[in-house]
């Protein structure tokens, strides 16, 4: 079945996995002259009250300014924040969600009434999604780049000091995205969509084996939604890399997909695992450093990696391993937060909770052998069913002048060692490929291997 996002919007239907899946998303409007539609589709949503654009330099001028004309056409009276970037990071030009940022916005927000309307991309929806449901206020989403899958999304990636955290924010009342506009925004913002959307492989793989072993919930319509948002992105390539308008819609469109995925789901599972998680690791370090990076060019090299680490960990046989060893050198709580503490330079007590050392009581105690050998044919012959092969994926980076190596980006070796060693901490509730070769006692082994061959 071939998912459609017009089709989607607003959609609520009984799944065959038992559950009720909902898109509350009531429009989405892909196409050439998207944003005329919101003349009409502001009465027929409801929405009243004066507008609030939020945008940045860039976004006003390439979207924002059709958007105020639109609006000022309807009769809607409206206000705008054109948000700056003021901060010492590189690269500079870039708009920081923080609370400078955030507090521009929420001294804006019209009294009584009211809605917003984001024009942008990733921080700019970030920004406008938390204040929105700080505020109770609805609000819209104007597209102007094929960089994220956050479209869609209802919780916002915010900047606290040095640290960056993700909070619950509201999702969009509609989306709206033009391909000329897409056109206009440099191609490496889409080549870091399409790093994101690669990490998807990782995701669906990381699923389906918390599914097999622990039982995890598991809908094969929404994993078929991510399949689809994989498949299309692969086949557009060279068609991205040439800047094709055509192909940059599509890619967006997979984007939201992947959002309206985490929709119907309640959570990001389906679209992050561990790739995920050694982005996030290298953000901390990376902001630490005074150094930012698109959130997709860090998701395609952790793809890279956690393929390598899923190949090693799947071409094993836990039949063969020396399991009473493996339960015995488990780390004690004590000695694995002191290397957590280290790992993560500071980060540790922003990310801590006080349930975390109860569920890692409980993963020391683990039987991991037990669950892996009744289940290991099923899990050879299912989990590596999106994964890719590296050699392809370095052909896909290649094509799309993304880096295909750590060091390419910018991470340094210690904390890509760290990360390998601690980033599954940085969502600990979710299991992936690291939590499953900590636990066959070969996390350290693989990362070393893994480590090297980085490096040659």
């Amino acid at each position: 079945m071939i998912w459609k996002l017009e089709e989607l919007a607003g959609a609520e239907f009984q799944c065959k996995c038992g559950r009720l899946h909902k898109v509350p998303i009531q429009r989405i409007r892909m196409g050439a002259g998207a944003l005329n539609y919101l003349e009409q589709d502001i009465p027929e949503l409801s929405l009243a009250g004066k507008a609030l654009i939020v945008a940045d330099e860039t976004t006003f001028e390439v979207a924002g300014r059709q958007v105020e004309a639109v609006l000022k056409q309807a009769g809607i009276a409206l206000d705008r924040v054109v948000l700056h970037p003021r901060h010492n990071l590189q690269p500079a030009n870039w708009v920081l969600p923080d609370e400078r940022s955030l507090g521009e916005v929420l001294l804006k927000v019209p009294e009584g009434s009211g809605f917003l309307v984001a024009v942008g991309s990733g921080t700019i929806n970030d920004i406008t999604r938390f204040v929105a449901h700080k505020t109770h206020r609805p609000f819209l989403s104007v597209g102007t780049a094929a960089s994220m899958d956050g479209y869609a999304s209802t919780v916002a990636a915010l900047l606290t000091g040095s640290f960056k955290r993700t909070v619950p924010a509201a999702y969009p009342t509609a989306i709206y995205v033009d391909p000329d506009i897409l056109a206009t925004a440099p191609l490496e913002m889409a080549a870091a969509g399409f790093g994101d959307l690669l990490g998807k492989s990782i995701a669906l793989a990381d699923w389906r084996l918390s599914h097999i072993i622990n039982g995890e919930y598991y809908c094969p319509t929404i994993a078929g939604i991510v399949e689809q948002v994989l498949s299309t992105a692969l086949k557009d390539v060279k068609a991205l890399g040439s800047g094709d308008p055509d192909a940059l819609l599509r890619l967006t469109e997979g984007l939201i997909l992947s959002g309206v995925a985490i929709l119907m789901f309640g959570d990001s599972r389906p679209v992050s695992g561990a790739e995920h998680e050694l982005a996030h690791f290298w953000e901390i370090r990376g902001l630490a450093h005074g150094r930012l990076f698109y959130h997709g060019d860090k998701v395609a090299i952790g793809t890279l990696l956690m393929t390598e680490m899923h190949e090693r960990v799947l071409a094993m046989d836990p039949d063969k391993l020396a399991w009473d060893r493996i339960y015995r050198e488990r780390l004690s709580i004590a000695d694995y937060k002191e290397m957590l503490q280290r790992d993560f330079a500071g980060a540790w007590e922003a990310l801590y909770s006080p349930n975390w050392e109860q569920t890692k009581k409980e993963e020391i105690r683990r039987q991991t052998r037990d669950l892996l050998i009744p289940n290991w044919a099923r899990i050879q012959e299912e989990v590596p069913k999106s994964l890719l092969k590296t050699d392809e994926i370095r052909s896909h980076l290649a094509t799309l002048n993304l880096c295909q190596s750590p060091q390419e980006l910018g991470i340094q070796r210690d904390w890509l060692a760290a990360s390998l060693r601690s980033g599954r901490e940085m969502k600990p509730h979710r299991y992936t490929i690291m939590d499953l070769a900590a636990e066959m006692g070969c996390l350290d082994s693989i990362s070393q291997e893994i480590l090297e061959s980085v490096s040659s």
